[in-house]
């Protein structure tokens, strides 16, 4: 269904940002190897897992923007992990704190989709300093 995993990102985004349960479902991989990780959240294992926790957060109606950033690219032949920054702005305009999401690939025989998510809040400035004194 996707011809690379930027496409299968996009419409990742794009179902997220139109609260399209139907659509997001289709970005994620059919199979039960599916994980699903969202910021201070339980890890959602699992075709069925994954799919009751978008339609939570869909159910919400809560309209949310993002802005995607790539950060790191890793590939092999049939697996890409795409690290990103995600700034979102919630409603009219309302900025929450950065989160940085592995998106991870995988190529099947339907084309690319979504085999893990895995979102948190980005470091802080103040922890970013922290990490370089320690280095």
């Amino acid at each position: 269904m996707f011809a690379t995993p930027e496409a299968a990102q996009q419409a990742f985004y794009q179902a997220f940002e139109n609260n399209n349960l139907e659509s997001m479902m289709q970005v994620w991989e059919s199979s039960d190897d599916i994980l699903c990780i969202h910021p201070m959240a339980p890890a959602l294992q699992g075709r069925d897992a994954v799919t009751h926790g978008w339609r939570e957060i869909f159910t919400g109606g809560v309209d949310m923007r993002f802005t995607v950033e790539p950060m790191q690219r890793y590939e092999q032949t049939d697996l890409v992990v795409l690290i990103v920054n995600e700034n979102i702005e919630v409603g009219s305009g309302k900025r929450v704190a950065p989160i940085v999401s592995t998106n991870i690939y995988r190529l099947g025989a339907q084309g690319w989709h979504m085999l893990t998510h895995h979102a948190g809040p980005a470091p802080s400035t103040e922890m970013d300093h922290a990490n370089q004194a320690l280095h």
